[in-house]
């Protein structure tokens, strides 16, 4: 069966160890290194959304937007876009890449969007039995 290589988007990880906090921001996949290469690269093209995330603690855990607070302690600065090009300058990039058998995987999504077709179908057609049999009493 064919392998089909998927990637996900890129998180690029910055860490401020006295703080003890991670920030990162969402790259589109592959586009990190190509910004480090061309920063004349508009940041629309790079990064998934404006937002700058943080989370305490190493590279896991709950994530939020950064407060403005912690951006102005740690970059010195609240504006997003100088934030993310620094993050983007010199962060971490973590990326997943895996693979997936085509053809099963195109099958089970048919499987399971037919079943739900099947389903979504009779609960419709029995709702609407119930009307019509409402509406037959007014009548």
């Amino acid at each position: 069966m064919p392998l089909m290589t998927f990637k996900t988007p890129e998180r690029v990880c910055w860490s401020d160890e006295k703080a003890g906090r991670t920030f990162f921001v969402v790259a589109n996949t592959d586009t990190t290194s190509k910004w480090r290469a061309n920063p004349k690269t508009p940041l629309e093209e790079v990064v998934c959304y404006t937002d700058v995330f943080s989370f305490k603690n190493g590279i896991s855990g709950f994530s939020r937007v950064a407060s403005e607070e912690e951006l102005q302690t740690t970059f010195k600065t609240t504006d997003p876009t100088a934030v993310i090009k620094s993050i983007l300058s010199a962060g971490d990039i973590f990326m997943k890449e895996f693979e997936l058998e085509v053809e099963s995987q195109t099958t089970s999504a048919m499987n399971a969007a037919s079943s739900a077709a099947t389903a979504a179908s009779s609960v419709a057609t029995s709702a609407l039995g119930n009307v019509k049999g409402y509406l037959s009493g007014f009548w």
